[in-house]
């Protein structure tokens, strides 16, 4: 009798070990306002793909210890899509209003149809440290035709995350995506009269 009780509690505590924490997905946002046009300008300006370290070419959400060059990669806080892909539909969906009014268009994301500019985006940073801060540095680069340069730069953000969890730092890296696109929005109209 003791050692059926036994098992039945070693079983009990072996079904206790085998509950995991659920697994939460995050993506980024832009904002809910829609872009309505009756017709799209014969400009395209597309997003073409974007380039992340392999750091951050993960599923899981990428942090930095404070204080050292050690990153974490959280096991129950993932992308719900490939990092890449969604900082690339993130900027095609911000651009869209901001280049709209100024007669460029911005294909939906997926559509690779071909266009007379395309913006490369390589990312160099975009992790933070939980409860302190969140980092993005990008460079880009617009094209025109026949791979001709129009424009480059670098851009840069950082911003404090008051919150020691996944979903602040997502948050900050979302708000600074928007960012960059609003100073891409400014620049990049320029640059495109300039090669006209």
């Amino acid at each position: 009798m003791p050692r059926y009780f036994l098992l039945l509690l070693l079983l009990f505590a072996l079904g206790a070990c085998g509950r995991s924490t659920p697994t939460q997905y995050y993506l980024f946002q832009t904002s809910p306002q829609g872009v309505k046009t009756d017709a799209l300008p014969a400009k395209n300006l597309r997003v073409g793909q974007v380039n992340v370290p392999g750091y951050l070419d993960r599923s899981g959400i990428v942090s930095r210890m404070p204080d050292s060059a050690e990153i974490v990669v959280a096991e129950f806080h993932v992308w719900a899509e490939p990092v890449a892909d969604g900082i690339r539909r993130t900027v095609q969906e911000a651009l869209a209003p901001l280049l709209l009014p100024v007669g460029i268009n911005t294909p939906a994301p997926g559509d690779d149809s071909d266009s007379e500019y395309v913006l490369a985006l390589d990312v160099q940073r975009f992790e933070g440290i939980l409860g302190e801060q969140a980092v993005l540095e990008v460079r880009w680069t617009l094209r025109g035709r026949h791979e001709k340069l129009l424009g480059r730069g670098i851009y840069a953000d950082s911003e404090a995350t008051a919150r020691n969890t996944h979903e602040e730092l997502v948050r900050a890296q979302n708000r600074m995506l928007l960012r960059m696109c609003v100073r891409l929005g400014e620049l990049l109209p320029t640059l495109i009269r300039r090669a006209s």
